[in-house]
Formats: C-alpha cells, sequence, structure tokens
C-alpha cells in the first residue's frame, strides 16, 4: 500500500471554508478513483495560518497515476485553491506503507458475539433462544416440509463452516459441499444429535473470533473468490445469523404451541 501525502496553507481567515472544500469538493476525485482506499484531512493552526495535509491511501502507483498523472510526485490544484491558498507547493510524498489497524474486525467480532450471547440491538441470541429447547422439540418441523429449529441450526453451523475454511485459505470449499452439506435432512440431523448440533455451533463461534483475531482490517479487502472479498463474506454471514435467528423463534413459537 501507498500513502500519498499533499500539503498546503491558508490565513486564518479562510481556515474553515478551506477545511469545508478539502472534505468535500477537493477530496471527490480521490474517492472516485479506483485503487483509493482512504482519504483523509489533517488541519494543524499556527500562529498566521493553518497547515492542510490530504493524507490517502492506494493500493499501488498505478491507482496513484490514474488520479495524479504520469508525474505523480507533482501536487495536483483545483481552480478553487487559487487566491486561498498562500503558496502552490510543487510536490507531494509518497511512503510504502502497512495497515496493522483492526478496528472494523474488532466491529464484527462484538457482532458476532452479541448474536451469539447477548448485547445486540435486536435483543436476539442464539443462547437465549436454543437454551430452553429439548431434543424432542428441535426436531420438531412446524409443517411438513418446513425446517426444524435443528436443521436450521446446522445450516448455521455450515455457513459459518464455509466462512472458517475461507479464513483458512480453503476457498473451494462451499462449491464442493454446497448440495450435500448446506441443508442435511431431518434424518441426518437427527443422526448427529441435538447435543452435537449445539457444541458444533458453540465451535465455530469460537473459530472464527480467533481466526477474526489475526486478521487486520487491510485483509477484509481480499478477494476470496473474484468479485468477493472477505469483507462481503463476514457481513453476509453476520447477516445470516440474524436473519435465522428471527426464523428459530418464530419455528420454536409453533412447534411449541402445538405440543
Amino acid at each position: 500500500m501507498i500513502t500519498r501525502i499533499w500539503h498546503g496553507r491558508t490565513s486564518l481567515e479562510n481556515a474553515e471554508s478551506y477545511k469545508q472544500l478539502l472534505t468535500g469538493k477537493g477530496t471527490s476525485e480521490y474517492l472516485e478513483t479506483p485503487g483509493n482506499i482512504s482519504v483523509k484531512v489533517w488541519t494543524k493552526q499556527d500562529h498566521d495560518c493553518v497547515h492542510c495535509w490530504t493524507v490517502t491511501e492506494w493500493d499501488d502507483v498505478q491507482s496513484i497515476k490514474a488520479f495524479a498523472g504520469e508525474e505523480y510526485d507533482k501536487a495536483k490544484y483545483y481552480p478553487e485553491d487559487e487566491g486561498v491558498l498562500l503558496e502552490f507547493e510543487d510536490k507531494v510524498e509518497h511512503y510504502f506503507s502497512d495497515d496493522v489497524s483492526n478496528a472494523k474486525i474488532k466491529i464484527y467480532a462484538d457482532q458476532l458475539r452479541q448474536n451469539y450471547e447477548g448485547g445486540s440491538w435486536q435483543g436476539e441470541t442464539f443462547i437465549a433462544k436454543l437454551q430452553d429447547i429439548d431434543a424432542e422439540t428441535a426436531f420438531l418441523q412446524p409443517y411438513p416440509g418446513i425446517h426444524s429449529v435443528a436443521e436450521i441450526v446446522w445450516h448455521c453451523c455450515y455457513w459459518r463452516n464455509v466462512l472458517i475454511n475461507a479464513l483458512d485459505g480453503d476457498y473451494a470449499y462451499r462449491e464442493r459441499t454446497l448440495q450435500e452439506l448446506n441443508f442435511l435432512s431431518l434424518e441426518a440431523v437427527r443422526q448427529k444429535g441435538w447435543n452435537t448440533l449445539l457444541s458444533e455451533l458453540e465451535h465455530t463461534q469460537t473459530v472464527i473470533l480467533e481466526k477474526l483475531g489475526s486478521f487486520r482490517d487491510r485483509d477484509l479487502l481480499r478477494e476470496y473468490k473474484p468479485g468477493h472479498t472477505f469483507d462481503y463474506l463476514v457481513t453476509g454471514i453476520i447477516q445470516h445469523d440474524i436473519y435465522h435467528l428471527g426464523q428459530i423463534g418464530l419455528v420454536k413459537k409453533i412447534v411449541k404451541s402445538e405440543k
């Protein structure tokens, strides 16, 4: 990754309006350029001026050139800069950089914990939904052909295992196993047993959190298959859990009312 830094100065009088320009129109072209990762605006007041920096992160030199042109070390200015900047510095600085932040990873890990054990805004958790379901109830289908709670729990385990295998580098696991394992038959799930299913769900929770703990936010941008990033996969699993938590609650209510 490459960090590009531009510096300029403006007067105290123009500082606030120029900052608004930089954080709006002045940085929009950065954001629209393929290969741009992030854009930040820094400001610092001096005794008679305000220093401004735009700090942008890029995939590579080619993506910077797409924004700045072949002479990408030259600063790029706009008509709005005239009469506002105190001087026009000719060059910008570039640095090779490594992103080791994990703020987004922590957010995803918190969402997974909240969905599993509590604290999410919707108030639904796997532990709360499943703790009072016995083995008999778990395998009851509310209507013929409608999945039981046990079948749904297995389905959630399967997709969590898709994520685990992808995090391990096995990107083809889904394609190899989808038809066979995505939804097991009721009889196949019975053979596994209710306690085993609960243990498998807990195990996937532990493993996912451990593996995400070694990830960094930058890793989320990697593609595990063309057009699909790890960010897409992790958020998909979280959303999948939320959807099926609601389904579990509905099935649970129906089968308990019929017992």
